[in-house]
């Protein structure tokens, strides 16, 4: 016989659910009230947690604010036994740590950010500066003309059919850190089927520029995105120079590998300035590896025209003398001019073209042109016109 009556009827405790409503009534009670007293423009709102969940500048700044006085919280972070807890990683009195709470409030942020962003009559980029509304401005421009309409925003799932449930589902499992909250506009804008696809790779990136730049990618090719996600090196490239995010899918897989094993180790960094220009990469397809070698550290600057016409007059030997002392000089400014992109055709062949027939010691070729370059450089800063003129 079953037994009947209130403790049989009684559904079981969900200790975890409970614990999350106690973290979210600590945030938006005590922590939210100390955080609107040192903030004026908060202490005067009659919901200063909806202000500031909504909006990414704000959030990341409270959470800053939260992180530089901890002092003010200190008595808000204890653990089972009461004891103050100071390491992020240390559990609290909820079962939880700081690391995974700020986890809770960003991913919070990114939906209630969605929720104003995609609202019928409102926009919630409204809030945020000129200069971060041109950056997006610009990444909104290449969404909305590349990508098409809302069926290529990705697919619908059970009980999602708003653009804000459908941004929240895809992105929600990928967001963990407070830097990631002023770049959540901007995750918000891309495409859902590019974030669905490509997941958390898409979330790691730091710079709205390398976002714009997977989004660009992506329109073209999903393999491409997928392939410079997966690789730390291209990855590198997202975040430290975006631009030339087109300059290696330009180059493809095979090539991409054989530039970055060739220079990449005497450039570091510099590389990916090197990769922006796809021009100069095509001249550099059809070099050798050896040759290449000799120009790495001027690759970042020097223009496809340069490229070529250097491999062409100038012995391979002779190569890095030739850019190092016409680089010390002319100067960086000068030197970036003529040989630069676009830089200047007609000089660039005149230069090789001199080099090429300046007379030099057969024991010692190289040391001798390093004798007589600073000579050839210093008549075409005497007399631009007439060095052009070949007088």
């Amino acid at each position: 016989m079953s037994k009947s009556g209130p403790a049989a009827d009684a559904k079981p405790v969900d200790k975890d659910a409970a614990l999350r409503k106690d973290i979210i009534r600590t945030i938006k009670g005590p922590i939210t009230e100390r955080v609107a007293a040192m903030v004026p423009a908060l202490a005067s709102s009659p919901e200063p947690y909806s202000v500031v969940i909504s909006s990414p500048e704000l959030l990341y700044a409270c959470i800053q604010l939260f992180r530089t006085k901890r002092e003010i919280f200190q008595d808000l972070l204890v653990d089972e036994a009461g004891g103050p807890v100071t390491e992020d990683t240390s559990a609290l009195r909820c079962g939880r740590n700081i690391e995974q709470i700020i986890s809770m409030v960003v991913r919070s942020g990114a939906k209630a950010y969605s929720e104003k962003r995609f609202a019928p009559q409102q926009s919630g980029t409204q809030q945020l500066k000129p200069e971060t509304r041109g950056l997006l401005d610009k990444l909104m421009a290449l969404v909305g003309a590349k990508w098409g309409g809302e069926s290529e925003k990705g697919p619908s799932k059970p009980g999602v059919n708003s653009a804000a449930d459908k941004f929240y589902a895809a992105i929600k499992d990928n967001l963990d850190f407070d830097w990631q909250v002023p770049l959540i506009p901007y995750f918000a804008e891309l495409p859902v089927k590019l974030i669905i696809e490509m997941g958390r790779g898409v979330t790691t990136l730091r710079s709205p520029e390398g976002i714009a730049a997977l989004a660009d990618i992506g329109r073209h090719s999903m393999e491409s995105a997928r392939r410079i996600l997966s690789d730390g090196m291209m990855r590198e490239m997202l975040d430290t120079q975006p631009l030339a995010a087109k300059g290696v899918a330009f180059l493809g897989k095979e090539r991409y590998e054989f530039l970055h094993g060739t220079v990449y180790e005497k450039m570091g960094d510099k590389f990916w300035e090197m990769c922006v220009d796809c021009d100069r990469l095509e001249a550099m397809e059809t070099q050798n590896a050896k040759d290449l070698e000799q120009m790495a550290n001027h690759l970042h600057i020097i223009s496809a025209e340069t490229i070529n016409q250097v491999v062409h007059y100038i012995q391979f030997n002779q190569i890095p003398v030739f850019l190092d002392i016409a680089r010390d000089k002319l100067g960086d400014e000068k030197f970036t001019e003529i040989f630069g992109v676009p830089g200047k055709k007609k000089l660039i062949k005149t230069f090789c073209e001199k080099i090429k027939a300046t007379k030099v010691d057969p024991a010692d070729p190289v040391g001798d042109l390093a004798k007589k370059l600073p000579d050839v450089f210093g008549a075409y800063l005497r007399a631009p016109k007439d060095f052009e003129k070949g007088l």
